[in-house]
């Protein structure tokens, strides 16, 4: 018989502490396989859409709430700025890009969002040769009313083709919200899931929004006995949003403080409010989580010095014989350390397909409230190291059980029994 063998039925002979034992392991593990992997894929992916635009420019409030609300969909606008802030910023020799943003309506949720062609137009900044929307399926909007919806629009709420739907207002479902009944959306195109809050995201022209809304506007002011206006003028119209890309992107800064001093807008940098938001609240949390995670793998690894020499009393005698029959030292040295590193690498593996189930589990509830789809099975180098160390401090735990095994003398042992 083997010293893996033997190291293997000794483990189970004991079935009850082993499994108690590999539990302990496989918690740590999970613990840090999950949170190091959530850190790297959800930075991933909120860097990687930040990145799109250099700046964000909207009604003065939080720069954070200004990101998150026009890039990501996730929070409430910060206001709406005059069309023609967009109008000036567009014919700005250091704008590339400005994409106007028109928000109010939602439908099921996802966000109504009134834009132009720009949009549509837009290359990817990871991949030129590619656009930042790019269709699955049908058209972008040619015409008012037409709508463009995102992958996990059309997956959630089954519209296809051709169908239509109404928006209701407001940016989330609340009960009694009223529906723009009078106005339905058709969908001419489908987007390609991309990962990230485009595809929780329905577009239509900005003139379909602002449309809906001077209906609705002069509708209370008639129900009120206000006497009603002709149409919207031009100066009247009013954007959520602008998102721009600059020519030379060394002028963000520039830009965003001159637009902060000079107009009743304001524009934020979207990857450095990421950035302090990871390093303000998001990396506390996860240094937190790998806290725990390491304490757990501590007492786990002192649970397995524990266990194996325990384990290694109570076979005083086995060893005792194996060594009368002319086993090595080194031998009973041996099948200790293994007995460490088969719990080590069972409880191992076990953590990581539980980490990593975990985040396969809860990926869709991450891409639904968070608009960030993940790699869950993914594990990279740093994962990996971490690991390692984890499986050389088990592999520690049974030196000294195994030094204790190795210097016993047998017709001791023998004798004593």
């Amino acid at each position: 018989m083997t010293l893996w063998r033997m190291a293997w039925r000794y483990l189970w002979g004991r079935t009850l502490v082993t499994i108690l034992t590999l539990t302990g392991i496989a918690l740590g593990a999970a613990l840090i396989a999950s949170v190091l992997t959530l850190q790297r894929e959800s930075e991933t992916g909120f860097l990687r859409e930040s990145g799109q635009f250099d700046l964000a420019v909207g009604a003065k409030g939080s720069p954070l709430q200004l990101v998150l609300s026009s890039i990501y969909n996730l929070d409430l606008p910060t206001g709406n700025i005059p069309y023609a802030r967009f109008e000036a910023l567009s014919r700005d020799p250091r704008v590339a890009s400005a994409i106007p943003l028109g928000l109010g309506d939602n439908y099921r949720g996802y966000r109504i969002v009134g834009t132009d062609s720009t949009f549509m137009d837009l290359a990817d900044r990871r991949d030129s040769q590619h656009h930042l929307l790019t269709l699955a399926l049908g058209s972008f909007f040619q015409n008012d009313f037409e709508a463009v919806i995102g992958a996990q629009v059309a997956q959630q709420t089954g519209l296809k083709i051709g169908d239509t739907f109404v928006g209701s207002h407001g940016l989330v479902v609340t009960p009694g919200s009223s529906e723009h009944r009078d106005f339905p959306y058709k969908v001419v195109g489908i987007l390609a899931s991309s990962g990230g809050s485009t595809d929780r995201a329905i577009y239509v022209s900005l003139a379909s929004v602002w449309h809906i809304h001077e209906t609705e506007t002069e509708t209370h002011r008639k129900i009120a006995g206000v006497e009603t206006k002709a149409a919207l003028s031009q100066k009247d119209l009013e954007v959520t949003a602008v998102l721009i890309r600059l020519k030379t992107v060394g002028l963000r800064l520039w830009m965003a403080q001159e637009l902060q001093k000079q107009t009743e807008a304001m524009a934020a940098i979207p990857v450095n409010e990421m950035h302090r938001l990871y390093q303000q609240v998001l990396e506390p949390i996860q240094r937190l989580l790998l806290a725990v995670a390491a304490l757990v793998v501590v007492v786990s690894t002192l649970s397995i010095t524990a266990t194996l020499y325990q384990s290694a009393e109570r076979r005083r005698r086995d060893l005792a014989v194996l060594r009368a029959l002319g086993a090595h030292p080194r031998e009973i040295f041996s099948l200790v350390v293994i007995e460490a590193l088969l719990l080590t690498l069972l409880g191992l593996a076990a953590g990581w397909f539980l980490g990593h189930g975990g985040l396969a589990l809860a990926n869709p509830y991450l891409r639904d409230s968070l608009g960030i789809g993940i790699s869950p099975w993914s594990t990279n180098r740093i994962e990996a190291i971490a690991l390692l160390i984890v499986a050389a401090g088990g592999l520690l735990a049974g030196i000294i059980p195994a030094v204790l095994a190795y210097r016993r003398e047998p017709v001791n042992d023998l004798s004593a029994t």
